[in-house]
């Protein structure tokens, strides 16, 4: 009896867990669709007479680097990161997700540092 509760409890929370990932993976499409539009491009499953388009694929193009989220409802998340030279790509790793993400991240705060760095100078240059 205590195999049965066992397996009922596992199997409870790998569908919770499957839940929490479909949500996590639909805020963080709709986040970086908004704050990136140009360097991101999300791609959803369209089913037949159904309102829901799950993401299936996340991707977030940097210069040399493209990060990659596809998610199934069978194997759940798969985190890829792939190095990318005149639009082909050369290497691609599949990385944990939190080691994707923190990559990710470091990505977004260069970019957001390149930015105001260009945007001071253009200031300088205009207002000194």
């Amino acid at each position: 009896m205590d195999e049965a509760i066992s397996f009922d409890l596992s199997a409870a929370s790998w569908r919770r867990g499957l839940t929490d990932e479909k949500a996590y993976v639909e805020a963080l499409a709709t986040r970086l669709a908004q704050a990136l539009p140009d360097k991101t491009k999300v791609e959803r499953e369209r089913r037949l007479f159904s309102s829901e388009a799950p993401v299936r694929t996340i991707e977030v193009l940097f210069d040399t680097t493209l990060y990659r989220l596809r998610f199934d409802k069978r194997h759940g998340m798969t985190a890829e990161r792939a190095k990318v030279v005149r639009g082909i790509s050369l290497k691609t790793d599949t990385v944990d997700f939190s080691q994707w993400l923190a990559d990710l991240s470091k990505e977004l705060n260069d970019l957001a540092q390149k930015h105001e760095e260009t945007r001071s100078a253009l200031e300088r240059f205009l207002f000194d």
